[in-house]
């Protein structure tokens, strides 16, 4: 019989961080603050979680149990990360596939946001019709009626697809799910110096503009599904297959829940049990593709992230 597997998350430092993920999840790390966490990544010699109980990375893990797994996938498909920006994050986007594999022999990268806390503004998308105006906006350095902002909140979703602007304001926690790759080119980032490198962060105007789409269309955050259940409440957020699958578990004390495909669960609000497990804010766990029934306790928030062929 398979078993549930904790899964450690990683950590980045960013220029636009703070310190609310430390703070929340109670994470240790010797980095000045810590403005990105991965709770499930895995890529070698880049960003990948640890699997304690089998010793190894997560890149690894996945690699030689494929049975835990039972996709195609020749690499782990999905990624789920949280960011705490105090500043505003650069104005990016991330390409399609093909021009990901064609450009830099990686994959592309379709975002979906979950807001934990806060409430503000963010980029989404652009306001130009045309490329000439994007191109006359973008050269006189103005952002402001160049990008397209919406409001956002605490318990909105927002989907990004590929070749969207868009950044995240000063405030936030939120969590990214996205495909398992790590590729992004910035439009702008305020011209700012990162302290630790005494330098700007490269700018990829090119790779942008090969990208962005125009015109962009009205993007809103996304009217997501609830489902009340016994025990508990399920948020379904995305689910496209060969990309990724999020939702959104709310237990009120106890309730007894089944997948057919492998899934990760972080929890971020409350403390309780997965089987044998205990959870708090901050932990990851790994339930294996056809596991069964798994049982939960306590009055807890999970997230799911999650990949169907």
């Amino acid at each position: 019989m398979s078993k549930i597997y904790k899964v450690e998350p990683v950590f980045n430092y960013r220029i636009w961080g703070g310190n609310r993920l430390r703070e929340k999840y109670g994470y240790q790390s010797d980095l000045p603050n810590i403005g990105e966490c991965y709770h499930v990544i895995a890529m070698p010699g880049h960003l990948d979680c640890w699997v304690p109980e089998a010793n190894m990375p997560l890149s690894q893990f996945y690699k030689e149990n494929r049975e835990l797994f039972l996709c195609s996938k020749d690499e782990m498909p999905v990624r789920a990360a949280s960011a705490n920006p105090i500043a505003p994050m650069s104005i990016q986007l991330h390409p399609d596939d093909d021009y990901a594999m064609k450009h830099e022999g990686k994959k592309g990268k379709p975002d979906g946001v979950f807001f934990i806390e806060g409430e503000g503004e963010m980029v989404l998308g652009h306001n130009a019709k045309t490329k000439e105006e994007f191109l006359e906006l973008m050269n006189e350095g103005n952002w402001d009626q160049l990008v397209r902002k919406i409001r956002v909140k605490k318990g909105d979703f927002v989907d990004v697809p590929f070749g969207t602007l868009h950044a995240f304001g000063a405030g936030f926690l939120l969590i990214e799910f996205t495909q398992n790759a790590d590729l992004t080119y910035r439009l702008y980032d305020y011209d700012r110096i990162d302290p630790i490198t005494n330098t700007q962060r490269t700018l990829h105007i090119r790779q942008v503009l090969d990208n962005v789409k125009i015109p962009n269309g009205d993007t809103q955050p996304v009217e997501v599904t609830k489902e009340i259940k016994s025990g508990y409440t399920y948020t379904l957020f995305h689910d496209e297959r060969n990309v990724y699958t999020a939702g959104r578990y709310d237990v009120w004390h106890q309730a007894d829940i089944e997948r057919e495909e492998f899934y990760f669960l972080t929890c971020i609000e409350g403390e309780g049990n997965v089987n044998e497990h205990l959870i708090r804010p901050g932990t990851t766990l790994l339930i294996p593709d056809g596991f069964g029934e798994i049982d939960l306790k306590g009055k807890i928030t999970l997230l799911l992230s999650s990949y169907r062929d």
